[in-house]
Formats: structure tokens, sequence, C-alpha cells
């Protein structure tokens, strides 16, 4: 936050200083809470970062000293970021429960089998495949079967409503990349955060589509953990 930012205060006196304690984002919010939680403190960012910096100094020490941290700043502005548990997991400050599991325990709840579509195929091969199957959206691959994009059936439709022989068209012009994508490692905690903006999301591994993730597949897998 404020004392992160790239530029020292007109007021700042380098020669008042004798040491400068590096502290990091994830013990800086760690120690945010904790004082929070331990003490009552309820302080800011910054004052987090003074504590951490506090304790590595004493830890440096060769007697016991008394050592005056200050704490500037109140936590009324951290609500949605250092207290937010989300917030803190999707950035990687917090870890996560892995009781829910994986999205490999996901992938491998889902009965179907993944479907792919070949950028060169036509529109009308992409229509009969989603048809077949039964799925509203088809992941593209190129000839090395890697990932380059996502056709879904409203594309599709716009597609043939806009343009005369749409039907043998090929599929390259309705690639999208509105998804997200994950590996199989990815806890379940995360992946419902993604889902909060993305629509469908690809697992993927060293360049290899594993699956096809949607909201519903999610749905289904934690009714099933709970039931």
């Amino acid at each position: 936050e404020g004392i992160g930012e790239d530029f020292l205060p007109s007021t700042m006196n380098l020669d008042l200083l004798d040491e400068v304690i590096q502290v990091d984002d994830k013990e800086c919010f760690a120690m945010t809470r904790d004082l929070a939680r331990r003490e009552g403190i309820f302080c800011g960012g910054s004052g987090g970062a003074a504590v951490v910096g506090a304790i590595k100094y004493a830890q440096s020490l060769k007697t016991p000293k008394n050592i005056v941290v200050l704490l500037p700043d109140s936590a009324q502005k951290y609500l949605s970021k250092i207290f937010n548990d989300d917030w803190m997991r999707s950035n990687g400050f917090l870890e996560s429960d892995d009781t829910e599991g994986t999205v490999a325990h996901v992938l491998k709840a889902k009965p179907h089998r993944l479907i792919t579509v070949r950028r060169e195929s036509t529109v009308r091969e992409a229509i009969q495949i989603l048809k077949e199957h039964g799925i509203s959206q088809l992941p593209v691959v190129d000839e090395n079967g890697r990932h380059s994009g996502i056709v879904a059936e409203i594309d599709l439709l716009n597609y043939l409503v806009e343009h005369e022989g749409a039907l043998s068209e090929p599929l390259a012009e309705l690639v999208e990349s509105d998804y997200a994508t994950v590996t199989p490692h990815t806890r379940i905690q995360l992946l419902r955060s993604i889902f909060n903006d993305a629509k469908v999301v690809l697992v993927v591994e060293h360049d290899r589509l594993l699956g096809v993730l949607t909201k519903i597949d999610l749905i289904d897998y934690l009714a099933h953990q709970r039931a």
C-alpha cells in the first residue's frame, strides 16, 4: 500500500536511519491479522510491517531491550483486502484448506470424456459435435493438441444469423479467449474464486489440455462431497 510506493517522501531524512529491515507482503499481512486476533490491535498493513520489522530487529540483539514500534494507521481501509480471506487466498497470502480437494478431483468426478474441435474444422462440424454430446462450449486445439481457445454455442448462433453460408466457413474466426486456465493441482477454493469472473475454465498441464470445467461441474462435485 502506501509504504510500498517507489518514491521517498520529502520529509524522509536518511541521516537518521541506522538500518533498514525488509518485510514482504505476506509477512506484513499475516502479522496485521495476528495483531487483531491475538492482541486486539486493529491496525493497517503498515502497522503489521512495522511489528514484523521490530521482531526481526529484536532477534538480532544480543541482550533484551525495550523497543518502541509506531503503528501509523487503522485497519478500517483494509477490510476488503487484508481482512478478506478470499482476497488473501487469491493473491497467495493465505494458505488454503485442502479439505475440498483440487481440480483433479473435480475432473475425476466428471462422467464425460474431453471433447475438442480443430481450428480448421467448419462451423457445421462444430455444431454437430455440440449436438451429439449435449454440451454448450467446445475447446479448440491446434494440430499438436495444444489449446488455442474456445467456441460457445451463443457465438455459433450469432454467426449463423449474421453470415450467409456460415455452415461451410472455418471455425477459426469464432475462436474466443474468454476463459480462465488452471492446473490439476489448483485448489477448489481458488477455483471458486475464479468462477466469480470466468464462465468456463480449461484445465491445462504442460501445454496439454486435460479438461473443461463449468460452474455446474463444481456445483455437482461439492454437492456430492456434502451428501
